[in-house]
């Protein structure tokens, strides 16, 4: 789904659903706001659309080698390097990145690496490894994205991805002179499209503010910072952790009375917790995706 027709479909259901009362628009807006996150998400990964072909390309890039500590790392590198340069990530597709171990032949190559792309304190076995078998340079996401709370999250703050991208730029254009032009003119391009898509979001999402998103991994913080929303989640940042009987009977308690009628847990996690605490309430379970690894992996 491209960014404009998947953005038309999310305001075209909201227009239909504006002139419905406020009770029926808040029981519906925790379907809306799974959209609306979903949508975050993929159009992100989609925003920038094909990357234009780093000039000169082939061997004219001198062979550099850049690696990024997970997907959302190395999606908006990749936009930024250009189709002439591949960006390898530490984390294997389809690996849930919390806790993944990093493969022998990824920690080796580590070392040959001109520019790593990382997020520090987010996985320990990338920080090990990055100081057992340093690149030549390293850009630490964790102090420019303003972090809350240990929360690793950001990607789903498209602001927040803008951070990112000069300084992913000014990074290639350190290792590889020769291009330093191409790759801030695509930083440049993915600035704007990252700045389009919250627009659009902060206009289709303006008639929910407020409203509640209960999910069992804690991963909407800065998206429901951002827009307005409240998320309630059961477990914590770690899609693994289990939550305790206390935190279960506590959300139980905070969500019973509002109307909410969904609960979200994530495509790498168990629907477990959430399928018990759904069915004591009478409500559904839905999957939500936070893109914490590559989708097609």
């Amino acid at each position: 789904m491209d960014l404009t027709s998947a953005n038309s479909k999310m305001i075209i259901i909201l227009m239909k659903s504006s002139s419905r009362s406020r009770q029926v628009l808040a029981a519906r807006a925790t379907r809306l706001v799974a959209a609306a996150a979903i949508l975050t998400t993929a159009a992100t990964l989609a925003a920038c659309g094909t990357p234009a072909p780093v000039k000169g390309g082939g061997d004219d890039t001198g062979g550099i080698k850049v690696m990024a500590s997970f997907y959302p790392l190395q999606w908006l590198t990749q936009q930024i390097a250009g189709t002439e340069l591949t960006i390898t990530s530490l984390t294997p597709k389809g690996a849930e990145p919390h806790d993944s171990e990093l493969e022998l032949s990824s920690v080796t190559a580590l070392g040959d690496a001109d520019l790593l792309v990382t997020l520090s304190g987010f996985q320990s076995a990338v920080d090990e490894a990055a100081q057992s078998n340093p690149p030549k340079t390293i850009l630490d996401a964790a102090p420019l994205v303003d972090l809350e709370d240990g929360d690793p999250h950001f990607w789903l703050d498209p602001t927040r991805m803008v951070t990112l991208t000069q300084p992913i730029a000014d990074a290639l254009a350190k290792a590889d002179p020769a291009h330093a032009d191409g790759y801030r003119e695509r930083a440049q391009a993915a600035t704007e499209a990252l700045q389009n898509l919250d627009q659009d979001l902060q206009a289709g999402l303006e008639p929910f503010r407020g409203a509640t998103m209960v999910t069992t991994h804690a991963a909407f913080r800065y998206f429901a910072e951002r827009y307005g929303l409240q998320q309630i989640s059961v477990s914590g940042i770690d899609p693994e952790a289990e939550a305790s009987p206390a935190r279960i009977t506590q959300v139980r308690d905070q969500i019973k009375d509002l109307t909410v009628k969904t609960i979200y847990f994530e495509d790498q996690a168990s629907p477990k917790t959430a399928e018990t605490l759904a069915r004591d309430l009478g409500m559904t379970t839905s999957m939500l995706n936070p893109v914490e690894t590559d989708a097609g992996g």
